[in-house]
């Protein structure tokens, strides 16, 4: 027989099963999703990260909850489809190509090269970490990347069918900016943040005499002012509405107007309308046909004043300063703290955006604010409430989706355009394409007869991860498999990117595909630093999975991370993870006191059981039914409570003890329940567990060549056993009044003992029919039974080894 270690060693262990998992055998017999399967397809769509080469702490979440449900799945009898993509393009690694590799953007060919080398290097690290964390999904058939030849012809197919549908259209106009990055975002893409500021207040003369005074923090625009905007419920400016303003240094005449989307209580509740300051100035230039002056450039410097052209925006906002105050135009300046729209998606930058007029590829989303509205009910959510926030994206959605990024590394947009805004698409059989070393499909214009340009912007990072769902079910090419896996059975993701990668997946789908693009949606929370706060380098409280897997073991941090409801944000604690090394030794152990008894036997049921293994039995019953009903709603910290619960206080600490010395007498009732049990165990801790569950089982068990290839445990055959469950629930109150009093009196839990117990006549009998159970169990060589209202035990150490029981 196997020597089994006293203590258990992940780091010698788990690297044992990571490669088996990757072996060929383990490949074909275990993970491979069967096309010509009649089982039931389990389709995840996880979330595709993008190739920082940084397996940080959410990853290490999301990787955990998707392989526990993947291994889950498969032991409830389901072809399981879990793919694994790399979000590849797009900005943080064009920024680390052109500032730490000092490659500039022009030398295009170089840059696009180095780029593609980079995030080969990145996936690596990434996909290393993920496997030392016993993450084992489809590799083989789906691990994807969204630069890869065949999904970039999916993202191009895709957008000349949302062209031909009439929803791709070229357009100019306002769109936000990011100097630093330069290039074009979407909504999605930028946010509020805090930062200090100035409120400048400013006196604009009127052309009749007087003056109005606005209250700014972009004077830097002031050149750019096409009009100011007091409420029309304003008292003090009712007489000056349709009267003229002259624009301090520019000389610029402009009228006062009145609008009710003016906040009286802000500054002076006069506003200057610029073109273009924040969201709210493109609306009234909109509403108003005002002109429009664009006084920044791509890269964030000021142009067209000539005054201060050629500074930053910093900069240059200090120096209108200066000059307002030398010529007498400033009243006061204010320091403040405000709100500023940045760039805050998917990038470091979080530098504040700007406005700029620009040609863009759009794809229109307003007109179906209503239908995506209702069709969101179809997905289930868990949490809940999480749906909430997708529908408040939806309703709060008032510009079509900007497609077009002004950089080098990402999907082209596969359009050739005119002049008069025309897009001409590529064809479908020269897909993947790059209109720009291509050649167009016609010399001119179908619609105007103008001269064709390729479109040389690339498509938003968005525009590729919105068609994973298409792409793994097989929409375009693989009939069988979309007949089968769509909609996918679960989308799992963050909090983080629901405006972004489930709205953008969801319409996409809907509006190709015409149904949701997923069954179920799964939203994890944030995990947070020790200190309660999101994980950030600059605060030193970002933790890596890594740190420590080899002294904790990747195990016991998915169970950490796992202990905590779906949806709530958590700090990640290493004394967590400490805890769960110590529930795992204790199966460790659990499971070498049984070894001998179990290893290489098949033990059948007998014709009748010992009443401790009826109450365990039922015990176990229960424990059954409540953690496979805690996978199916994906609640796993329910789970690991009952493990708890059941395993450690239960059948750790009472089970085992009670029924040691019937092992020995080799008693079939005791073998039978303990191989049961156990078993069982291992089986519905495996999917959180995975290393260690192989590992004993393959010890004890052995019978298949994974622990995956069992079935979940069937309690059918177990009855409800209220008179086991009574006996049960007395012997653990005796017993543990027993041990309390051993401790009490400084003796060893094997030291030989004289017992009273004291009870209700009800609670005395139940002890009686269990009476050899206590005494070999607790070392008692003379035990009373006494009548009484109160429950309790008095002992005293005894000399004598030989059992005498009284009433």
């Amino acid at each position: 027989m196997e020597e089994w270690p006293k203590h258990y060693e992940p780091k010698q262990i788990e690297p044992k099963w990571q490669n088996f998992w990757l072996s060929k055998e383990a490949w074909e017999k275990i993970f491979k999703f069967d096309e010509d399967s009649d089982k039931p397809v389990f389709f995840i769509d996880t979330p595709p990260p993008f190739t920082s080469g940084e397996l940080h702490m959410g990853h290490a979440y999301w990787v955990t909850i998707a392989d526990t449900i993947g291994r889950f799945k498969k032991l409830q009898g389901y072809n399981v489809l879990l793919p694994q993509g790399w979000d590849t393009q797009g900005l943080p690694t064009e920024l680390k190509v052109q500032y730490r590799l000092g490659i500039p953007k022009e030398n295009k060919e170089l840059f696009l090269q180095k780029c593609v080398e980079w995030t080969h290097d990145m996936i690596d690290r990434m996909k290393k970490a993920m496997i030392r964390l016993g993450y084992r999904p489809n590799w083989e058939q789906f691990e994807y990347r969204t630069f890869d030849h065949e999904y970039r012809k999916v993202i191009q197919k895709s957008l000349l069918d949302m062209y031909s549908k009439g929803l791709v259209k070229m357009m100019e106009g306002p769109v936000y900016w990011c100097p630093k990055c330069e290039t074009a975002l979407a909504l999605s893409e930028v946010g509020y943040i805090e930062k200090e500021g100035i409120l400048v207040y400013v006196g604009f003369p009127l052309k009749e005499g007087g003056e109005i005074v606005i209250a700014t923090t972009r004077p830097e625009l002031i050149g750019a002012t096409q009009a100011i905007a007091v409420h029309p419920d304003d008292e003090r400016y009712k007489n000056l509405v349709g009267k003229v303003a002259i624009v301090p240094l520019f000389n610029k005449e402009v009228k006062i107007i009145a609008d009710n989307e003016v906040e009286k209580d802000f500054g002076t509740g006069a506003v200057m309308i610029s073109t273009y300051g924040d969201p709210q100035d493109i609306k009234w230039k909109l509403k108003y046909n005002l002109p429009s002056t664009e006084l920044i450039d791509n890269k964030g410097r000021i142009k067209g004043t000539g005054i201060v052209d050629g500074l930053k925006v910093e900069e240059a906002r200090k120096k209108i300063v200066e000059i307002l105050k030398e010529k007498g135009f400033v009243r006061k300046v204010e320091k403040i703290r405000h709100r500023v729209l940045a760039h805050t998606e998917r990038s470091d930058c979080m530098s504040p955006i700007e406005f700029l007029t620009k040609k863009q590829v759009y794809i229109e989303v307003l007109p179906f604010r209503d239908k995506l509205l209702e069709e969101s009910k179809k997905m289930k959510f868990k949490p809940p409430r999480m749906s909430y926030y997708l529908e408040d994206w939806i309703r709060s959605l008032d510009w079509d989706w900007n497609i077009s990024r002004q950089r080098v590394y990402g999907t082209p947009l596969p359009f050739w355009y005119c002049d008069n805004n025309h897009l001409v698409p590529a064809r479908e059989e020269d897909l993947p394409i790059d209109p720009t070393k291509a050649k167009p499909p016609a010399e001119k214009c179908p619609q105007c007869g103008l001269p064709l340009k390729p479109v040389t912007d690339v498509a938003d990072v968005w525009v590729d991860s919105s068609v994973t769902v298409l792409y793994l079910s097989g929409f375009y090419g693989n009939k069988k498999r979309f007949s089968k896996a769509f909609p996918a059975s679960l989308r799992l993701q963050g909090t983080d990117i629901i405006r972004t990668w489930l709205f953008y997946t969801f319409f996409r789908t809907l509006t190709l595909a015409g149904d949701v693009p997923f069954k179920q949606v799964l939203i994890n929370g944030q995990v947070l630093g020790p200190d309660g706060t999101r994980m950030s380098k600059s605060k030193g409280n970002v933790v890596s999975p890594l740190d420590r897997i080899d002294e904790f073991g990747a195990d016991a941090i998915r169970m950490a991370l796992l202990d905590a409801a779906i949806g709530d944000d958590f700090p990640f604690k290493w004394e967590v993870v400490r805890s769960k090394k110590l529930f795992l030794q204790k199966l460790w152990n659990a499971s070498r006191l049984a070894y001998p008894f179990i290893s290489g036997r098949s033990v059948e049921k007998p014709s009748s059981l010992h009443i401790i293994d009826r109450w365990v039995l039922a015990e176990h019953k229960k424990f059954v039914e409540k953690a496979i009903n805690a996978y199916d709603s994906f609640d796993f910290y329910v789970i690991l409570q009952e493990l708890y619960n059941y395993f450690w206080e239960i059948v750790a600490d009472e089970y085992l003890e009670l029924v040691k010395y019937r092992l020995f007498q080799d008693d079939t009732s005791a073998i039978y329940t303990l191989s049961r049990i156990l078993k069982d165990i291992l089986i519905l801790l495996h999917p959180i567990a995975p290393h260690i569950t192989e590992e004993i089982y393959s010890r004890m068990y052995g019978e298949k060549i994974s622990i995956l290839l069992e079935e979940l445990p069937k309690v059918d055959d177990i009855r409800e056993d209220e008179e086991a469950i009574e006996v049960g629930n007395a012997l653990r109150r005796a017993t543990s009044m027993i041990r309390n009093a051993k401790i009490s009196n400084r003796l060893a839990m094997n030291a030989p003992i004289k017992a009273k117990i004291y009870g209700s006549k009800n609670f005395l009998e139940k002890i009686r029919g269990v009476e050899e159970d206590l005494i070999k169990t607790l070392k008692i060589v003379e035990l009373q039974y006494v009548e009484h209202q109160e429950e309790k035990v008095e002992i005293e150490k005894s000399d004598h080894g030989s059992s005498n029981h009284q009433s």
